[in-house]
């Protein structure tokens, strides 16, 4: 095998560690928290129902505004329980010395998970939320405070991080073998 061709096989198996390694590394969205924890009353919601979000402390800015982004099937269809809306982009609600109190109506055809984005007109305070609709009588998971669960769980991702440290692993110990074997040639 000549020189080019072990030079070349090495660069593809170092690009290949560092690709795994940076594949398992964590992410930033992984280490955020927000500001604040939010509750949703109540943590199931009905078709046509009304849900309200709370927080357990005051990360807002006194009486400040809060724009609210709502995704979700029929989304559109999303009001405030005291105001009506055309879209869910003009939702706005407004802090009570900095808490967020905001009850929010569903469509009567609501279903699914709804994810909530709270932010503060002045502060620029971002909150997330979700809530599940579903309707009366039927059985679903609790409404949840925070980052919306999205992606792989710890427990999902150890075959990924047992291939990158492999990949590592067997990046470094090639890398180390290529450079004992040029060694040994140069010395002859």
């Amino acid at each position: 095998m000549g020189h080019t061709m072990r030079t070349t096989i090495i660069r593809a198996v170092a690009a290949l560690s560092l690709a795994a390694a940076a594949l398992t590394a964590p992410t930033a969205a992984s280490a955020y928290t927000d500001p604040a924890v939010i509750a949703v009353t109540p943590s199931v919601a009905t078709p046509g129902g009304v849900a309200t979000f709370t927080t357990d402390r005051a990360p807002y800015l006194g009486d400040e505004e809060i724009v609210i982004s709502v995704t979700g099937g029929a989304a559109k269809g999303i009001t405030l329980a005291s105001v009506a809306t055309e879209t869910n982009d003009s939702l706005r609600s407004q802090a009570v010395n900095g808490a967020l109190a905001t009850p929010v109506r569903f469509p009567t055809d609501a279903r699914g998970v709804y994810y909530f984005t709270f932010t503060g007109v002045r502060s620029g305070v971002v909150l997330h939320s979700s809530v599940t609709v579903t309707p009366a009588g039927s059985s679903s998971a609790p409404a949840k405070g925070g980052l919306a669960v999205t992606g792989f769980d710890g427990g999902s991702t150890a075959g990924l991080w047992i291939a990158g440290g492999t990949l590592v692993v067997g990046g470094g110990a090639l890398a180390v073998g290529s450079l004992v074997r040029r060694r040994r040639n140069q010395g002859s």
